[in-house]
């Protein structure tokens, strides 16, 4: 009697994940280190993507609809940043999401197909926009060269804890992989803050809070039936990489406000 070889283990869906996470966080790097107008270009096809992908990596009813309300909102949301030269620079960003927030509902309201699950389409939709609404947040510090680098080591930190879900492939380390991602986040930054000579200690907290944030919105779609797929990947690596957005603003903000031009 012959035994059958063993099948060859197949790659994980994290595997393609962390691959897409530093395909999108190099292309972001190189757009910030070019000018804040091709970063906005750059969060705009991001834009499309996602919103491409987002209706079936949720299994939303209605996905033509959803995505174009994805995408319009999303598009005015760089438009209301990426538009801008000088400060205040979130001044349009309520607008522009406010409208994004109108035509979600009124997407519910032209539906002619009874409206089934209107709740989990509306909050997947408002998902949507915020994570959206983070990643525009990363062209006012991309204005300075205090604000390039907190953009850099945010994407780095969220490059590194991708990486770091590729442990969960052994049970052991399964519920340290929150640590590990702030720990990898939280030393990529600072890698970062040593190659541009700025101070450490402001780049470790950026570090920590992105790998945080980037690995906890992967975690979130990580259990989805869809992630076998290729797109709901594609989608989960930039909504991961989009949410980090938040984070330079925020340390700009408060810690670097030399990194914010008035």
């Amino acid at each position: 009697m012959t035994t059958m070889p063993a099948p060859r283990p197949r790659i994980t869906p994290s595997a393609y994940v962390a691959g897409a996470v530093v395909t999108v966080s190099g292309v972001l790097g190189a757009a910030v280190l070019s000018s804040p107008t091709v970063l906005a270009a750059a969060l705009a096809a991001i834009v499309l993507i996602l919103a491409w992908g987002w209706a079936g990596t949720l299994n939303l009813p209605t996905p033509r609809g959803t995505v174009g309300t994805v995408a319009l909102g999303g598009l005015a949301l760089v438009a209301a940043v990426g538009t801008r030269t000088t400060g205040p620079w979130l001044v349009w960003m309520p607008a522009a999401l406010s409208l994004a927030m109108i035509a979600a509902f009124a997407h519910q309201v032209f539906r002619s197909d009874g409206r089934p699950r209107v709740v989990q389409s509306v909050s997947a939709v408002v998902l949507a926009l915020g994570v959206l609404a983070c990643g525009v947040l990363l062209v006012p510090p991309a204005n300075t060269p205090e604000g390039v680098a907190l953009v850099l080591g945010a994407l780095a930190a969220a490059t590194a804890s991708s990486l770091t879900d590729l442990l969960g492939r052994w049970q052991a380390l399964d519920g340290w992989l929150s640590a590990l991602a702030m720990l990898a986040g939280g030393a990529a930054a600072v890698l970062v803050s040593f190659y541009l000579g700025v101070p450490w200690t402001t780049w470790l907290l950026l570090g920590v809070a992105s790998g945080a944030l980037s690995h906890a919105m992967r975690a979130i779609l990580a259990d989805l039936p869809t992630m076998a797929h290729a797109r709901p990947r594609l989608v989960c690596a930039l909504a991961s990489v989009m949410i980090v957005g938040i984070v330079p603003y925020l340390i700009a903000l408060v810690f670097v406000s030399t990194a914010l031009p008035a």
